[in-house]
């Protein structure tokens, strides 16, 4: 993972993430409003889980070292696991609350200022999604990604928020414990997408067809490499390992085929800032190798793999 990755905005975030758990939890209380005091939990987890994200963060940029040989990268994705986590908990215990309240009864209108609070709130949080995902592009991280994700459903949670109180202003007082249940649902949603896009990558998933593609198209591109045997491609953090077999002349020297697996590793990190190492491993050329065969892991048929993979979703 680049070094260069900043902290400052998860920084920004959990500094104004602390503001909004004060804000949003007075006019919560004192506004007697249950869907802000839902978004002021989710606020406090938000914390949470952004103190544990710039951890994170800091950890992955860690080089390796005598016990991590790979580097620390899935510090990152580790991370932004727990933000997904947290997340998901916050959108139960929201959920939990709401039904008491509409079991119990305990239906009251909530102060007509709470309305400038909540839209406060989505000011504040539409300004930091914009600046974290800017951040994003400029230089892609997990976690920061996933900061970025939860600052939008933060938007669209305290919107709910927005239509539950304004509703409770006209008499509709049960707006606001089910703009808490529409909180939690963006809350969820956001938790699910985050574990599942976090957890394939601590398992190694393989990048897209199209990655797989770029990526053979530049070792068979080196000169001296005659085809692909095999190529495998795993996934840790937001960098990509990639081990594989190229098939040269059989009648070069050691030093010669030598040669040209590291010029192909070279062009390849070269072409790919993405991909943090290569092992490029020498065959002698046949045509049984040159043909792949029926090895499930050659570059042609893990293409096909990913499409197969791809129609299904």
């Amino acid at each position: 993972m680049p070094t260069h990755v900043s902290e400052r905005p998860l920084t920004v975030g959990l500094g104004a993430n602390i503001g909004l758990v004060a804000v949003k939890l007075f006019a919560g209380l004192s506004g007697r409003s249950q869907a802000l005091l839902a978004d002021a939990l989710n606020s406090l987890l938000d914390v949470i889980a952004g103190a544990v994200a710039w951890v994170g963060l800091r950890v992955a940029k860690r080089p390796p070292d005598v016990t991590h040989h790979y580097g620390h990268q899935n510090a990152e994705t580790v991370a932004a696991l727990f933000v997904g986590l947290t997340i998901f908990a916050t959108g139960g215990v929201i959920i939990r609350d709401a039904i008491v309240t509409l079991w119990e009864g305990r239906l009251v209108t909530p102060a007509i200022w709470t309305v400038a609070v909540a839209a406060g709130v989505i000011i504040v949080k539409t300004s930091l999604y914009f600046y974290t995902r800017r951040a994003v592009q400029q230089t892609p991280s997990l976690v920061v990604s996933a900061t970025a994700t939860d600052h939008l459903m933060d938007v669209a949670a305290t919107a709910g928020a927005l239509v539950g109180v304004a509703g409770a202003q006209f008499g509709w007082v049960f707006l606001d414990p089910i703009a808490a249940f529409w909180v939690a649902g963006i809350i969820l949603f956001n938790g699910v997408n985050i574990l599942r896009t976090n957890m394939t990558i601590l398992l190694g998933k393989a990048p897209s067809r199209e990655t797989m593609n770029h990526i053979c198209e530049t070792l068979t591109s080196t000169p001296g490499v005659l085809g692909l045997h095999r190529t495998k491609v795993r996934t840790a953090g937001t960098r990509l390992w990639v081990d594989t077999e190229i098939l040269v002349d059989g009648n070069l020297s050691v030093r010669e085929a030598h040669q040209i697996a590291s010029a192909a590793g070279d062009r390849l990190i070269e072409a790919h800032p993405v991909v943090a190492d290569v092992i490029v491993h020498i065959e002698p050329h046949s045509a049984r190798r040159a043909a792949e065969g029926a090895d499930p892991l050659s570059p042609r048929l893990l293409a096909r793999s990913n499409s197969r993979e791809e129609d299904t979703t």
